[in-house]
């Protein structure tokens, strides 16, 4: 699930800060780069229209709260983890109970021949082996689990018009909690893309250093960057969120209207397989894209491991709230 946020804080320990802008300016100099046409500013418009790309969580007068792009991505690393843990844990109990029965028994159940040295040896040695193998593998696959599992049930962007701040809520391990400037906000994304360069797309926004702060109000000392929105399907719908944001910073809520529906934070077990499911339901009411439905139902044991693991992940990990003092930002 957090596989961009994780790579992103993971590539901050391999260069500096300095290190990174001199790439990137090699890179903007180098003969047959492509040029990314970036948006000049929160100021510069993108798009005629404004829509909402259903990635809000809540919406007033003050601010709005934005989803990430991998929400839907999890669950399969937590489903097979699981099912490797569930085995070795009751491998351990299982020999566990052998072995204090046979131990309190004194002999073998099949047989009233006592236990011997080694008898006794092994009956300590199986359980605590199987222990070692549990330990081994949760310290090694630890990290990788709290990709989706163990972790906050998901990272909230918070774009605040009244202190013009942008607040991002994560979990330590993804950077923890920062208070970026709005103005200073640089979107990385091409206003002259093609319609197919926007499928699967999704907002960037980037902060350079000192742009923000923590929640000490110390400031940051090195390139923040955040991702935004659900996975659009053109380019139009992906310029058009942009928009929508920038509307509601810069012109209020009566430039970027409520949306007509939030998404739930609750986990639903339903939601789960939809999000398993992976097409909207207007597939239903479209001929075209009907064969899709045969295809799910086709893969549908797939999607109901999927739906149970994306559903595991969300009860294993805890639903982030932000501090008091921004949630009071503002009013």
């Amino acid at each position: 699930m957090y596989f961009l946020e994780r790579g992103f804080q993971w590539s901050k320990t391999l260069i500096t800060y300095e290190e990174a802008m001199s790439d990137f300016s090699n890179q903007q100099r180098r003969p047959g780069q492509r040029e990314l046409h970036v948006p000049e500013g929160i100021t510069e418009s993108v798009s005629a229209q404004a829509r909402e790309n259903k990635s809000l969580y809540s919406y007033n007068n003050n601010h709005i709260d934005i989803r990430t792009p991998n929400d839907e991505k999890r669950g399969i690393i937590t489903f097979f983890a699981s099912c490797i843990y569930g085995m070795l844990t009751y491998a351990f109990f299982m020999t566990s109970l052998i072995s204090t029965n046979q131990i309190h028994a004194g002999h073998a159940p099949l047989s009233k021949t006592a236990l011997t040295s080694a008898d006794y040896f092994f009956n300590i040695l199986f359980p605590l082996l199987w222990l070692l193998v549990l330990g081994i593998f949760i310290k090694y696959t630890f990290r990788l689990i709290r990709l989706e599992s163990f972790t906050a049930r998901r990272i909230i962007i918070r774009f605040n018009r009244i202190t013009r701040k942008v607040y991002l809520l994560r979990p330590k391990h993804l950077g923890g909690i920062r208070i970026m400037d709005w103005d200073k906000t640089e979107i990385l994304i091409d206003k002259k893309m093609s319609e197919l360069e926007g499928t699967g797309g999704f907002v960037i926004l980037v902060w350079d250093r000192g742009d923000g702060e923590d929640l000490e109000g110390t400031p940051t000392d090195n390139i923040e960057v955040t991702f935004i929105g659900k996975p659009t399907r053109n380019a139009s719908e992906l310029l058009a969120f942009w928009e929508y944001i920038r509307r509601y910073m810069e012109d209020g809520p009566t430039a970027a209207p409520a949306p007509e529906k939030l998404i739930c934070k609750f986990p639903w077990p339903w939601l789960s397989l939809k999000a398993a499911w992976g097409l909207d339901t207007s597939f239903v009411r479209n001929r075209d894209l009907r064969i899709f439905v045969l295809l799910n139902l086709l893969l549908w044991p797939v999607i109901l491991i999927h739906a149970t693991g994306h559903w595991l992940s969300l009860l294993l990990c805890y639903e982030p709230r932000f501090p008091k003092a921004i949630e009071k930002a503002g009013r």
